[in-house]
């Protein structure tokens, strides 16, 4: 079977074209999610609950009417939540991808401070340990953001003095997206 010279230039340039468009697929694909992607978009706590310690004894409070707002800001690799409830802050993840290493730095209130780092999982689970400005020296907190649903994330914070054991302090809620 023979074609024609204009069949052979057309199937050369379906060639080329579909070659050009593989390689642009290619570079989707060999590009990583984003590390924060189950985080993006607003978040509110799942029936207003909220349990937490402060030092007077375990008590569960209602928070009617939370806001977080998650968004991806000008790299692919850092979230910046805005929390609008009081006590109203934000809170930045970085993620290096080359350490496999979160960075943590957030802002609530006047002067509650936290710096840290910590790891991301494969199913997208957070866990930081975040030091405090007012909070003992040597003090630190463990934070567990573990997934239930693609829309549900459990998340406490627990205390830990400077021995590294539990103060019994703590705070947490499920949180479910809006």
């Amino acid at each position: 079977m023979t074609f024609p010279k204009s069949s052979a230039w057309l199937l050369g340039a379906l060639s080329t074209a579909l070659l050009v468009q593989s390689a642009a697929n290619a570079d989707d694909t060999a590009k990583p999610a984003h590390p924060f992607a189950r985080f993006l978009g607003e978040w509110t706590l799942k029936d207003d609950a909220w349990s937490q310690n402060w030092g007077g004894g375990s008590e569960d409070i209602k928070i009617p009417n939370h806001h977080t707002q998650c968004r991806a800001i000008n790299t692919s690799n850092t979230v910046l939540c805005v929390v609008d409830t009081p006590p109203a802050g934000h809170i930045l993840w970085a993620f290096n991808p080359v350490q496999k290493v979160v960075h943590h730095l957030s802002s609530f209130g006047e002067v509650r401070i936290g710096t840290g780092q910590g790891t991301l999982n494969d199913r997208g689970d957070l866990r930081l340990k975040v030091s405090f400005e007012g909070e003992a020296p040597g003090t630190y907190r463990i934070y567990d953001y573990v997934w239930v649903s693609p829309d549900e994330y459990d998340m406490k914070s627990v205390q830990y003095d400077a021995g590294g054991r539990a103060t019994g302090l703590f705070y947490g809620g499920t949180f479910v997206r809006k």
